[in-house]
């Protein structure tokens, strides 16, 4: 079973009708299948809740799209993940091949009794499956009033602006600050778009964005048939952020990096979490944030042009809770149905 993007045989393009489906038997659905794949009801709602999240935030590719590709390889795991090395603010954790958001959640506690205990806990995790949004994971840390950051690599799918040979991975990065409300978080890929919107793309056979993707001449196209890699943002700047994301989930904790990832168990994660009491034992730092976003909304809101990090996406899931139902693309429904009697096999 290859864990890279489907088929890129080519498709007809279709717009496939929608479903309006109720978010809670989505969610049955997906805590089904996990235990089709032999989770518990606790680990396998906690799984559910984290890949329904992505899709409430309007982040699709991250959502249920994602839950139908990775749930593929749920009965590959082995875990428990397992901490094969810990010094002073380091971890280092072999997942065992656990369903992502389990790995990341082991990851999250490490990283928090570290930083409790030294001010600074840095977490690294290996042979895990993939998961969805990273800012849940980053605001479960700024929950405890630490601050949170979460990245992770991939194989080497990403090039810089007018380059064509991939040797980055896609590096996504999240950081999620404590307040005294609900955490301010941000939560960004360092390419111009994700891979996760390739494959969804090759199977409806619709076209790419407009230059986020080159094919292996490294020109741009929306031919989701001749895509190769997904381009790098913000030109030379984006490029240096990728680089370091890239070392931070790679050569810091012993991990491969660029060409010499060749899977998903080869795939490195970091986690971090720092608590501001060490630095400034007399603040309160969620105080602090909090003034901060208040100063921000209010020029937000002056100028009419932007808003804070995490503000759509919160809105957007408060507004879906509230409706009860979203929609759903009639074949992505069919395969979460597929998955949740057992069809693991399927795509």
């Amino acid at each position: 079973m290859s864990d890279t993007a489907p088929s890129t045989r080519r498709t007809s393009p279709v717009a496939p009708a929608s479903v309006r489906v109720p978010i809670a038997e989505l969610s049955d659905l997906m805590v089904r299948t996990c235990l089709a794949a032999g989770l518990n009801h606790r680990a396998g709602r906690r799984v559910a809740d984290h890949f329904l999240t992505g899709e409430l935030r309007g982040k699709p590719s991250h959502g249920l799209a994602k839950f139908a590709f990775e749930s593929r390889f749920f009965p590959l795991r082995q875990g428990p993940p397992e901490i094969v090395r810990q010094r002073g603010v380091f971890t280092v954790v072999d997942a065992h091949r656990e369903i992502g958001p389990l790995s990341a959640e082991f990851a999250v506690t490490a990283a928090i009794e570290r930083a409790r205990r030294l001010g600074v806990g840095l977490v690294g995790v290996i042979n895990t499956q993939r998961y969805g949004v990273l800012s849940t994971f980053t605001e479960a840390i700024a929950a405890h009033g630490l601050l949170g950051i979460a990245a992770n690599t991939s194989r080497a799918e990403a090039v810089p602006a007018g380059g064509a040979s991939a040797v980055l991975g896609v590096n996504p990065l999240s950081f999620a600050l404590p307040t005294l409300g609900e955490p301010l978080s941000a939560d960004m890929g360092t390419t111009l778009a994700p891979m996760g919107v390739l494959w969804e793309h090759r199977r409806s056979g619709n076209p790419l964005p407009e230059q986020c993707f080159v094919d292996a001449e490294g020109s741009p196209t929306s031919d989701p048939h001749a895509a190769s890699s997904a381009i790098v943002f913000g030109d030379h700047r984006g490029f240096a952020l990728s680089l370091l994301l890239q070392t931070l989930t790679g050569s810091l904790f012993g991990f491969p990096m660029g060409s010499d990832v060749d899977s998903t168990w080869g795939t490195g994660y970091a986690f971090i979490a720092l608590d501001p009491t060490f630095a400034a034992p007399d603040q309160d730092a969620a105080a602090a944030n909090t003034r901060l976003a208040e100063q921000l909304r209010a020029a937000a809101a002056a100028d009419g042009t932007w808003r804070l990090p995490g503000d759509r996406g919160r809105a957007l899931e408060a507004a879906a809770r509230t409706n009860g139902t979203i929609a759903v693309p009639g074949p992505l429904l069919a395969r979460l149905s597929a998955r949740s009697a057992g069809d693991f096999t399927s795509d």
